[in-house]
C-alpha cells in the first residue's frame, strides 16, 4: 500500500455502528500568530500550556516555533539539516520532539529530533544511524514515540529516549503488518495506528505492560495521536471524502466525541494535556489553516477564549492536501 493511499484510505471493516457524540461545552481559542506568519499551528502542550508547533512564511516555508500559548513570548527555531521544520510534541521539562524536511513528502527523508530546553537540536539514531518518518509523544520521563520506515517499506514503530531508538512497539493481541507510535503518558502507555492484514489502517492504545486495543472512530480511517495522564486520547479521522475530523476518546468509557472548527471541513487534532487542552487546526472557507486549542473548561484556557459551539456550518470544499501527515 503506498504512503498517499495510507493517508486517506477509509477503513470501514469492524467500525462501530454509532456515531460519535459532538462536544457541546467547552471553549475554543485561537492561537496568536508568530509575527510575520501565514499560519501557526501547534501540535504539542504541556501542562503549563506551553506550546510548540510550526508556523509558514511568506515562502511556505514550515519553521518550529515554542513559547506560551497566550503568544507573549514566541521562540523560532529551524532544524539542523533543513528549514522545514515541524515540532510535534513537548513534556514538562521543556524537551520538544519533531521532524526536519517536513514538506519533502516522502516520509523516508523526514528526519526525527529531540531539541532541548536550552535549544539544542539532537537527531534520532539508531545504532548511531538517523532514523526516518518522526517522533511525536514525549513525557515526563523523557520517553518518546514514534516510527520509521525500514528498507522493506515497512513501519516499525517504537519508542526511546535521549534521542535515540529503545525498542519497538509489539501489539499484544493484534496482528499486524506495520506500526506507528504516535503519543505516550507517563505510565508507558502507547496510541497511535497500525496496519492490518489487508493494509487497512486502524488506532490503537496499549497500557504499558497489558493488550492492545483497536481504536476505530465509526467516520473513517483513524489516526490516534496524543494521550493524558487522565484517560483521555485525542487524534483525528479522515472520511470517504478525504475530509478530517477531529476527535477525543475516553478509554473508560470507550466514548468518542467529535470536536469541530467553526466553517471548516477539515479538522486536525493533535497532542493534549492533563486538563485536557487540546491542540488542534482547520481550514477556514478562504481556505487558510488556523490554529486552536479546544478547552473543556474556560478556567483551563487561555484569556479570550470564546464558547465552543457545536456542530458548525462547514465550508463545502475539501482541500487538496493537508499540511500534516498524520
Amino acid at each position: 500500500m503506498n504512503r498517499n493511499a495510507l493517508m486517506i484510505s477509509v477503513a470501514l471493516a469492524g467500525l462501530m455502528a454509532t456515531a460519535p457524540a459532538m462536544a457541546k461545552g467547552g471553549s475554543l481559542y485561537q492561537l496568536p500568530m508568530v509575527s510575520g506568519s501565514t499560519a501557526t499551528i501547534a501540535f504539542g502542550i504541556n501542562n503549563s500550556q506551553t506550546i510548540t508547533g510550526y508556523w509558514l512564511d511568506a515562502s511556505a516555508v514550515q519553521h518550529g516555533f515554542v513559547g506560551p500559548a497566550d503568544g507573549s513570548n514566541y521562540t523560532s527555531f529551524d532544524a539542523k539539516t533543513d528549514p522545514d521544520t515541524q515540532p510535534r510534541g513537548i513534556n514538562a521539562a521543556g524537551y520538544i520532539t519533531g521532524i526536519d524536511n517536513s514538506l519533502s513528502g516522502d516520509p523516508t527523508t523526514y528526519i526525527p529530533f529531540e531539541r532541548s530546553p536550552k535549544g539544542k537540536i539532537t537527531n534520532v539514531t539508531m545504532n548511531g544511524t538517523v532514523l526516518n518518518y518522526l517522533v511525536q509523544g514525549i513525557n515526563t520521563k523523557g520517553t518518546f514515540s514514534g516510527n520509521y520506515e525500514n528498507s522493506s517499506a515497512q513501519f516499525i514503530g517504537y519508542t526511546g529516549a535521549k534521542s535515540k531508538f529503545g525498542s519497538a512497539i509489539k501489539l499484544k493481541g493484534i496482528k499486524n503488518t506495520g506500526t506507528a507510535g504516535r503519543g505516550i503518558d507517563d505510565a508507558g502507555d502507547v496510541v497511535g495506528w497500525y496496519l492490518d492484514a489487508n493494509g487497512a489502517q486502524h488506532g490503537f492504545y496499549q497500557p504499558s505492560g497489558g493488550k492492545a486495543i483497536t481504536i476505530d472512530d465509526p467516520g473513517g480511517t483513524t489516526n490516534p495521536e496524543g494521550i493524558n495522564n487522565k484517560g483521555e486520547i485525542s487524534g483525528l479521522y479522515t472520511d470517504a471524502s478525504s475530509n478530517r475530523h477531529g476527535f477525543t476518546y475516553d478509554i473508560k468509557s470507550a466514548k468518542f466525541t467529535e470536536l469541530t472548527v467553526p466553517n471548516s471541513t477539515f479538522v486536525e487534532v493533535w497532542g493534549l494535556n492533563d486538563d485536557g487542552v487540546v491542540a488542534m487546526d482547520g481550514e477556514n472557507s478562504s481556505a487558510v489553516f488556523v490554529g486552536y486549542l479546544f478547552c473543556p473548561s474556560k478556567k483551563v484556557c487561555p484569556k479570550s477564549a470564546v464558547a465552543y459551539r457545536a456542530p458548525q456550518v462547514p465550508v463545502l470544499h475539501a482541500p487538496k492536501s493537508p499540511l500534516a501527515m498524520p
